[in-house]
């Protein structure tokens, strides 16, 4: 007698819940059956599927509060935004208002200034050598009060470069969490299989150039008093 080869036979069928388990779940009937016949093909894909499907499983409680905070942080955000546009055009208008009035007063004591000057520059002709060393003093003066004008500059340029720096420092942070997210993301996805590599990683420079040392404004006024202070030395010597 011949035999035919062992099969198990499968009595059961509902071909339309088989088509919607395909549809649904990604599995069909036939799969199932020949990993339960211990085929490596079949065994091999409902491993992977239900490895990624825990994996999947244990990310949603973090990944579905984690997107929560981001809705909602979103919309404070938002929120918070429209207030300072809101109190912005309220008082902007007032303080342009106000710098052109200060523009205008310092427009009004310069004139006082080039004014005074003008009548100083008059009188030079009715006054002595002591009177004219006196003007020296002034014109020193002056010119102390331009340097130290110009000192304050150089302070607010390193200032704005330091701002500049951590501005750069709280970018590549972002930078590094949107890749570290992206990486998550693609494991969670694909598992052993991700291409992490082909994630693009931003890395922004370190450091601003052309900016200031305050070590070097603070010697550039040391050494400038030294020689102002020579010079009066000097010049009431004269007197």
């Amino acid at each position: 007698m011949t035999y035919q080869n062992p099969k198990i036979k499968i009595h059961v069928a509902a071909p339309d819940v088989s088509r919607a388990s395909q549809t649904i779940f990604g599995l069909d009937t036939e799969t199932i059956i020949k990993a339960m016949m211990g085929d490596e093909e079949a065994t091999t894909h409902l491993a992977d599927y239900a490895n990624m499907t825990t994996k999947a499983r244990k990310n949603i409680k973090p990944v579905l509060k984690q997107a929560a905070t981001i809705y909602d942080g979103t919309k404070d955000i938002n929120q918070a935004v429209l207030y300072l546009l809101k109190s912005a055009a309220k008082n902007g208008g007032q303080i342009v208002q106000m710098k052109g009035q200060g523009l205008i007063l310092n427009k009004q004591w310069m004139n006082f200034l080039e004014q005074q000057k003008q009548k100083v520059t008059n009188d030079l002709t009715e006054v002595d050598v002591k009177h004219a060393q006196q003007m020296n003093l002034l014109n020193a003066q002056h010119q102390v009060n331009l340097r130290l004008g110009d000192i304050a500059y150089r302070d607010k340029l390193t200032k704005m470069g330091n701002s500049a720096q951590q501005k750069l420092a709280a970018m590549q942070s972002q930078a590094d969490k949107e890749y570290e997210a992206a990486r998550l993301a693609a494991i969670q996805r694909d598992g052993s299989q991700a291409n992490l590599g082909a994630i693009p990683q931003r890395t922004l420079p370190s450091s601003v150039g052309g900016g200031f040392k305050l070590s070097n404004i603070t010697g550039a006024i040391g050494g400038f008093f030294r020689g102002v202070g020579n010079f009066f030395g000097r010049l009431i010597r004269s007197l």
